[in-house]
Parts: structure tokens; C-alpha cells; sequence
């Protein structure tokens, strides 16, 4: 299942929805954010902004994502919930449905009754910390354990070079461990190719001659470093790569 839950902020407050009117609510008695189940067809962001109007009336004019959520509750299937804020909202504010509206100041809410869980990514929300991933494993109301993860960021790389000296760019690598992912080391792969290339005057090529067209076997090496490493492991490269020019492309990405 998925579902989407907003904390609505203005004035150091969040609007809190005491869960109070449903019959067989399983969060019944409780303080939540404002949030809701996707319906058929819909994306979380849809579900955002119909569940915040639908239960109290305003309309999100922007809003961030601030994690997901996982919860495992007895043998049910995982739920999955999109976690976002907002202070840009527009419209006024009418009852809820399903139980009675307040806005409550932030140092206040860690007194409401609130599922233990969230106790933990609003402590997150507080602290404006990152983006984040927190599993929470319930057995019935008891919170046995849980688990946070933040997106790593990666500089990916791929590099074109003769296929005799990938072991060579590999070595120098491994001396500040940059390819080991984990428990396992010398992390990359590997894609045959063949390099073109014409020499141009001036030129001090590694393979052909000045004037002609030349081709080669070549590999091209594909692996990732943290981000923070990518000057290094790009300096490291070129320290071994036999050509003058190398081609080493590089893109940013979070996982």
C-alpha cells in the first residue's frame, strides 16, 4: 500500500489531525500529520494535494518531499508512506471528517499521543535533516525496531582506455580503496569497444602516427565513488592513463 502524510507548518506550528471520528481506525486516539491512501491511477504528489484539501481545505502551493517512510506492521503488507511539508498553502480552513484539526507549536507535539514511530522522523523534520528512509517494524501499538538511511551521492564514471591497462587504472584506485562497495573490492565492469581517432599536428599520440586515422581495442570501464572523491579518483586516472587526451566522462547521481 501506498499512502502520502503532510505536516502543514506556519508560526513554529504543525497542523495536527487528532484521529477521533472513524470507526475501526487504526490510528484512532492519535495525532497525525494530514495524509491518505492513493487512489486508483494517482501519483503520490496527486494524492498529496487532493488528501490536503479534501481534509482541510487549503491548497498546496508548493511543498518539499522530505523522505519515505516503510512500515511493517505484523504480517500486513509493507506500507509505504510519502512524507512531506509545507508552509506555502492558500485557502481557508474547514472541518475534517475524520477527526478535529489543530495547529499545535512544534515543542508541544512530542506531548500528544502520536505513534512511537513518528516520534522519530518528526525529530528528523525538526532538524531539517536531509532526505531520509526509515523502516519502522510494528507488532501491533509496540515498536520493535527501526532503521535510517540517507541517499548517497555518487560521481559514476566511465573511461575509455587500452584494454591492457584497466588493471593498471584498477590498481591505482584501490590504493585509497575508491572501488570497493561494501565487503567487496575492485567493484567496476567492463565493455568492449573499439577507439577512433585521427592524430593532429602537434600531437604526441601513445598509438598511431601524426596525420593518420588509427583504431584500437579498447575498454571501457564503468564503476562509481562517493562524490566526495571524484577530484581523486579522476586525478588518479590520469596519473596512469597512457593517453594524452583521455576520455573520461563523469555524471552525478544520488541512489
Amino acid at each position: 500500500m501506498i499512502t502520502t502524510l503532510c505536516y502543514l507548518e506556519k508560526d513554529e506550528k504543525y497542523l495536527m489531525l487528532h484521529r477521533t471520528k472513524k470507526k475501526n481506525d487504526i490510528n484512532k486516539g492519535k495525532w497525525l500529520g494530514i495524509g491518505g491512501k492513493l487512489e486508483a491511477g494517482e501519483t503520490p504528489e496527486e494524492c498529496l494535494k487532493r488528501e490536503v484539501q479534501e481534509e482541510t481545505g487549503y491548497k498546496l502551493n508548493s511543498y518539499e518531499f522530505r523522505g519515505l517512510v516503510i512500515f511493517n506492521y505484523n504480517n500486513d503488507e509493507p506500507l509505504f508512506m510519502y512524507l512531506y511539508t509545507s508552509s506555502d498553502f492558500s485557502g481557508n480552513q474547514h472541518e475534517c471528517d475524520e477527526g478535529n484539526l489543530k495547529w499545535i507549536p512544534k515543542k508541544e507535539i512530542f506531548g500528544l499521543k502520536l505513534w512511537e514511530g513518528d516520534k522519530i522522523f518528526l525529530e528528523l523534520l525538526f532538524k531539517n535533516t536531509p532526505f531520509f528512509y526509515l523502516t519502522l517494524n510494528y507488532e501491533n501499538d509496540n515498536l520493535l525496531s527501526s532503521k535510517l538511511e540517507f541517499k548517497e551521492k555518487y560521481s559514476c564514471f566511465e573511461v575509455f582506455a587500452p584494454e591492457n591497462y584497466v588493471e593498471k587504472i584498477v590498481e591505482n584506485l584501490q590504493k585509497y580503496n575508491l572501488l570497493t562497495e561494501g565487503f567487496y573490492a575492485d567493484v567496476y565492469s567492463t565493455i568492449d569497444g573499439i577507439g577512433h581517432w585521427k592524430t593532429l599536428e602537434g600531437g604526441n599520440p601513445f598509438d598511431g602516427e601524426i596525420g593518420k586515422s588509427s583504431v584500437a581495442n579498447e575498454k571501457i570501464m564503468k564503476f562509481r565513488v562517493k562524490k566526495e572523491f571524484c577530484e581523486l579518483a579522476y586525478y588518479l586516472i590520469k596519473e596512469v592513463h597512457p593517453y594524452e587526451t583521455p576520455v573520461i566522462n563523469v555524471f552525478e547521481m544520488e541512489v
